[in-house]
């Protein structure tokens, strides 16, 4: 199974993670991780 970005969409592996309430999510890039660091409840809903 594919992780997708949260951010923008892309399907991703687990190089690139952050962990938001207990749970792992992953990003294609650091650009898409910080974005998503500064508002996980925009990207968590």
């Amino acid at each position: 199974m594919a992780n997708i970005d949260p951010v923008c969409g892309m399907k991703v592996d687990k190089k690139i993670e952050a962990e938001y309430n207990g749970k792992s999510y992953y990003f294609c890039c650091e650009h898409c991780k910080n974005e998503f660091l500064k508002n996980p409840v925009k990207y968590t809903r």
